[in-house]
């Protein structure tokens, strides 16, 4: 696979079309499928075509615009989409067919690009408080196969002045690498319906660092941990967490 290093346009684009189509390599590709097949993550050849899609578009804007640190077909699939495929699992187990699914502080799109990919069926907002990621996010959804999928610049808490209609409706709020658990709850009680799932993923140092304050303050806001589940993309890696935590 040739990834360029430098994409020179006179006008930075957010737009897939202005950019090269990028492919995984098969050696890439054999490690991602059977890390799928390990997990038990269903994968047919559009959904490779659809990532390489999401790559090269991410790759291209990326060469004027700080989305990611990881750039080769291999860290992309491990470290963005397989992370994400994780969280997908957790999402489709917690919300049915046309339920509201927010990715908070999506930056790059992840989880929230690959989750829909996947799952379709399902309604998305993918929210970014920087309005250049928004734009790259709302030009990224139609890349996924999902029908009925935004992107606004905004924090979850704001969500009541942009779109008052997604206000405490949602099922699952993802987030992935925005910030500490204990300062997300506020965005979580204005974004999810009651009995809804905010969905957590963090990295090897939350149980040390953050369970124990997250769940003082899960408590104490309204919110119950319903489960934290280590999980290992490879036997190389140490342990990340998915925490799943209801709305009372």
């Amino acid at each position: 696979m040739n990834t360029p290093n430098h994409i020179r346009l006179e006008n930075p684009s957010f737009r897939p079309q202005d950019y090269p189509s990028l492919t995984f390599s098969e050696q890439e590709w054999h490690w991602f499928a059977e890390a799928c097949a390990d997990l038990e993550i269903p994968l047919d050849d559009d959904k490779r075509t659809r990532l390489e899609q999401l790559y090269s578009h991410l790759v291209g804007v990326n060469s004027w615009m700080n989305l990611t640190r990881l750039t080769s077909g291999g860290d992309y699939l491990k470290f963005h989409v397989l992370d994400s495929l994780v969280a997908m699992q957790h999402v489709e187990a917690l919300s049915e067919p046309g339920d509201r699914i927010l990715d908070l502080g999506s930056g790059g799109g992840y989880p929230g690009l690959p989750v829909m990919t996947w799952l379709p069926d399902r309604k998305y907002a993918l929210l970014d408080c920087r309005q250049k990621k928004a734009l790259f996010l709302a030009e990224a959804v139609k890349l996924t196969g999902c029908r009925e999928a935004f992107a606004l610049g905004c924090r979850g808490r704001e969500i009541a002045k942009v779109r008052p209609d997604w206000r405490r409706t949602c099922q699952v709020m993802m987030a992935r690498a925005v910030g500490r658990g204990v300062e997300l709850l506020a965005d979580a009680a204005e974004v999810l319906r009651k009995g809804g799932a905010f969905l957590l993923l963090k990295g090897p140092s939350y149980m040390e660092q953050e369970s124990e304050e997250f769940d003082k303050e899960c408590r104490r806001t309204g919110f119950d941990i319903e489960y934290e589940l280590p999980v290992a993309l490879d036997n190389q890696d140490p342990d990340r967490y998915v925490i799943c935590v209801r709305k009372l």
